[in-house]
């Protein structure tokens, strides 16, 4: 796989990560139980496959994402690199603190990237918590800072606060394209790579689903749907419901998919990676045979007409939504 580099950065990355989310579940979980066996094998042939770019947080599974990354990396940093998040923090102490019990959990004395999760409306404590960030820096703690759900204002207070953004992980898919119309050019002007979450949409672009009523509920949380029609959100989103349109694009996806010789979710992930500042797509697995089935996404190379296509089936679904970065409609990107 031929890799990329990370923004400004010196670490490469190949055009598939391996998203951890799931790893250290339990029963009731949201991914469900993982095993732990499974984890091992699959971070391994990761490393094999050159797949060496692992995605945490320490809000997965209550940090049993990263002690479960740990374990599976143990005698093998060296060959890994990890990306974990923290939550914005009151004080320096609180930043530091979390951080210390993250290393901990991964068995760890650095990261190579660490990132806020989610940016908050509070500006003294945004400014607070990116001063928090560049401090990690200095100090060793990680290589890089990066930043998760950014928009262009808190991107540019990093800027202003002399902080080097390496990446910005954000939601975007064929179902999730409201960063091109700001952050995506934003971060391509500014040299920030982008890694993306959901790429496949919790599942729904591997075109498993053929009707709303087979999406579980927390998958269903997105813009892409009813609110007032899920317990889980109990509100009507800001923009109106695009459940036939859903449905309509990951039909074209499908038959797209056969055309080319891909599985819907290989197709889906390839679309992500020839977009414009794209430096990986992460994608969660829960084995060896999903890591190798999301690598071939990376060799996929569909024909230009077909992405044209995707693009067009998609394009009725980012009008609907517009500028909405935060596809779970909470408002929270900015």
């Amino acid at each position: 796989m031929e890799k990329k580099l990370l923004g400004s950065s010196n670490i490469k990355v190949a055009p598939i990560s391996v998203g951890c989310w799931s790893f250290g579940g339990n029963e009731g979980d949201y991914w469900g139980a993982q095993d732990q066996r499974d984890v091992e094998r699959l971070v391994h042939a990761a490393l094999d496959s050159g797949a060496d770019f692992f995605d945490t947080a320490y809000g997965y599974n209550e940090g049993r994402s990263e002690e479960s990354l740990g374990a599976a990396l143990k005698g093998k940093r060296g060959q890994a690199f990890i990306c974990t998040k923290t939550p914005v923090q009151k004080t320096w102490e609180d930043f530091e603190g979390e951080l210390a019990k993250s290393l901990k959990r991964l068995g760890v004395g650095d990261v190579d990237v660490l990132m806020i999760h989610w940016p908050t409306r509070d500006e003294k404590l945004m400014r607070d918590n990116l001063d928090y960030l560049k401090k990690v820096v200095d100090k060793g703690y990680a290589h890089y800072a990066g930043v998760s759900n950014f928009g262009v204002a808190t991107m540019e207070m990093a800027r202003e606060a002399g902080l080097n953004i390496i990446a910005n992980e954000f939601s975007y898919s064929l179902l999730s394209r409201a960063a091109e119309y700001e952050v995506a050019p934003y971060c391509a002007e500014h040299n920030i790579g982008i890694t993306s979450y959901m790429s496949l949409m919790q599942g729904i672009l591997t075109g498993k689903y053929s009707t709303i009523e087979e999406i579980p509920p927390h998958r269903r949380r997105t813009v892409h749907f009813d609110g007032t029609k899920n317990p889980l959100v109990n509100r009507a989103h800001s923009t109106r419901p695009i459940e036939a349109e859903t449905l309509a694009l990951v039909e074209t996806l499908r038959g797209l998919a056969k055309q080319a010789g891909l599985t819907p979710a290989q197709l889906a992930l390839a679309w992500c990676l020839v977009k414009p500042g794209m430096a990986t797509a992460i994608a969660g697995c829960r084995n060896e045979q999903q890591l190798y089935d999301n690598l071939k996404a990376a060799e996929a190379a569909p024909d230009a007409s077909i992405i044209a296509a995707l693009d067009e089936a998609s394009q009725p679904i980012m009008d609907a939504i517009g500028n909405v970065t935060d596809v779970f409609g909470n408002d929270r990107i900015w």
